[in-house]
């Protein structure tokens, strides 16, 4: 029993001895498990050291282990990586857990990606960023070797995923996919988280453009509204923050922005495989942006635009378009209906609302509530005769068969327009409106004057003896105990009974060398032009035209003009009655003589069936219609 344990000593010494023996043998060797380590030639341990077996590189720790599945940071300023057989990694990606890395970055990725090169060293920068290609695809690298992704600014600084507070596109210039992906965007790339921003709350995708050299977004700066960009051979426009602008420039201002130079001038399109494009030589159906219509802003109203080759939309203009003539107010909606230009620039003056609007009172006043001054009422001035022009351009919302505009077009000659109280004929030329008589008929404003069709002749007032208008609306005439209120429907009668013209005394008309001058028009606007001619209307109202075709007078009795001892006489007919009334004798009568003006003399009804004849004095017109 004593020998086997004396044996069994010896035997172990022997192995102890060979072991120790066989330990100061320089290279490498293990424990026996999975644990190598690497002897100098004088027996030193190896540690903290990179060390090659072969064509393959290994780290020994600082215990002299040798690592497996290791990245070691920072050794002579490089990092590497050394996979789960302790051999150093080359030309490949790696995924490193956060728990392995020392040098952590802000705003951590929940894993880390590196990339090993031909040398075993991870890509990295020496201050600020690197950008890398591998494979054909660009990335980006920090000092610490790690692959930067999601938003990145210019010095490496991620954005934080987990701020809900501000979009991660705003003060980053890069964006490198997800924390796996990493790749570089270039060209067009969506963003569709949608953003905390009120000027894109309406927008869930939001599109940037990387540039190809150096994967920058496209933004602009502090010294220009916005940057744009020639794609493909199409116009984009890009703001601040590099979001492609959509719609209207200034949609992408901040609705507190109190700059008023900062005006909508260009549409970029919103929608189609193009949307961003800038839209020239086109026309633009689109809801105006606050600056230019805040009402249909609001509301969400479509208009129509048409922007020049340059981009810029027409602005304030009567513009030809395809030899036709279309109108654009100051914020650049084309308008339709009335509107007044400029002569000889065609700029855009003010449009009409007619639907507020009564047609007589734009005939006699020359004023009229414009829908183009805001949205309080006020009344404007129509137009300057000398130095604007008034047209009818085509009202509709249609288009024709091949997707123009079928409506908005200048139409010259004669239209139908709807005013407040009733449709009017507006007829225009190449220089404009009518105005006074034209083809037989009589103008004020471009519309035709018409008589009432329930009495069948109207009375014009064209003006004075020397061919200026009567400024009823500046000044009040005197009455002298006339029952009739003074209104602007004076400057144009259309048979409305109860009614008196009453302008200047006579002694005015003597002062001023002029007398006021009046023409007969029929239910379409026709003037009475025969010379020295009696008209008698549905009314029994006889009409009275002097030997220059104009009116001279109504009568309620029948008159007629007849020869008599040679001498071309006006007579009335008067019919005398007894006391029962019953007509007793019937004869005709001369009016008298002329006054001095020209004026036939005004009759007056005595008693019934007996008429006198006045030299009326007190005015240069003054008659009336049959029922007062």
């Amino acid at each position: 029993m004593r020998k086997v344990f004396l044996k069994t000593i010896l035997l172990s010494v022997i192995m102890v001895l060979s072991y120790t023996c066989a330990s100061f043998a320089a290279g490498w060797f293990n424990d026996g498990g999975d644990n190598w380590s690497y002897l100098e030639p004088d027996g030193t341990l190896l540690t903290s050291t990179i060390r090659n077996s072969g064509e393959d590189r290994f780290y020994l720790d600082e215990n002299g282990i040798m690592v497996r599945d290791y990245l070691l940071e920072d050794y002579n300023d490089a990092v590497y990586y050394f996979d789960d057989t302790g051999k150093m990694v080359k030309n490949t990606w790696v995924a490193v857990e956060p728990s392995q890395v020392y040098n952590q970055m802000e705003n951590a990725p929940t894993i880390y990606l590196y990339y090993f090169g031909n040398n075993g060293k991870a890509y990295r920068s020496h201050g600020g960023i690197a950008r890398k290609t591998i494979d054909g695809k660009k990335y980006l690298f920090n000092e610490g070797g790690q692959m930067l992704s999601g938003w990145i600014d210019e010095y490496g600084n991620r954005y934080n995923e987990y701020d809900t507070e501000s979009d991660p596109f705003v003060g980053y210039c890069y964006f490198a996919g997800d924390e796996t992906d990493g790749v570089l965007r270039e060209g067009w790339t969506a963003y569709e988280e949608g953003s905390v921003e009120d000027r894109y709350y309406l927008r869930q995708t939001l599109w940037f453009y990387f540039k190809p050299g150096d994967n920058k977004k496209v933004q602009s700066n502090a010294t220009t509204e916005f940057a744009t960009k020639i794609i493909n051979g199409k116009k984009y426009a890009f703001d601040d923050n590099g979001v492609m602008v959509e719609g209207w420039d200034s949609d992408t201002i901040d609705a507190n922005n109190t700059n008023n130079s900062i005006r909508t001038k260009q549409y970029f399109k919103e929608d189609g495989d193009d949307k961003g494009r800038l839209t020239k030589k086109e026309w633009v159906f689109a809801v105006p942006s606050m600056k230019q219509n805040l009402d249909d802003h609001d509301q969400e109203i479509e208009r129509w635009f048409y922007s020049l080759g340059g981009g810029d939309i027409v602005k304030g203009l009567m513009k030809k378009i395809n030899n036709k003539h279309y109108i654009f107010n100051n914020e650049g909606i084309m308008k339709t209906g009335l509107c007044i230009i400029e002569k000889g620039t065609n700029v855009y003056v003010d449009c009409i609302d007619a639907e507020k609007t009564d047609g007589k009172d734009f005939i006699i006043s020359r004023h009229y509530v414009s829908v183009d001054k805001g949205s309080a009422s006020k009344v404007y001035e129509i137009f300057d005769d000398n130095t604007q022009s008034l047209f009818y351009f085509d009202e509709g919302t249609d288009l024709d068969d091949d997707g123009n505009l079928s409506f908005g077009r200048r139409r010259l000659g004669e239209q139908k327009v709807a005013f407040a109280d009733d449709d009017y004929t507006f007829v225009s030329k190449g220089s404009g409106e009518y105005e006074g008589k034209q083809k037989k008929k009589y103008y004020q404003n471009g519309l035709r004057l018409r008589a009432d069709s329930a009495l069948g002749l109207g009375i014009i007032f064209v003006g004075y003896s020397d061919g200026e208008y009567a400024e009823t609306i500046d000044h009040e005439p005197v009455y002298n105990g006339s029952t009739n209120s003074w209104s602007r429907a004076d400057r144009n009668h259309e048979n409305i009974k109860s009614d008196y013209i009453v302008l200047k005394k006579i002694s005015d008309c003597v002062a001023e060398g002029k007398y006021p001058v009046f023409l007969v028009v029929d239910p379409i606007g026709a003037v009475i032009d025969k010379r020295n001619y009696v008209k008698r209307d549905k009314g029994n109202n006889y009409w009275l035209i002097g030997d220059n075709g104009t009116l001279v007078n109504i009568y309620e009795v029948p008159i007629r003009r007849t020869t008599v001892n040679g001498v071309k006489t006006w007579q009335f007919k008067s019919e005398k009655l007894d006391s029962s009334g019953t007509k007793v004798k019937t004869q005709w009568i001369n009016f008298g003589t002329l006054d001095e003006y020209g004026k036939t003399c005004r009759y007056s009804r005595v008693n019934p069936g007996e008429y006198a004849l006045n030299l009326d004095e007190t005015y240069c017109v003054n008659f009336r219609f049959t029922d007062e």
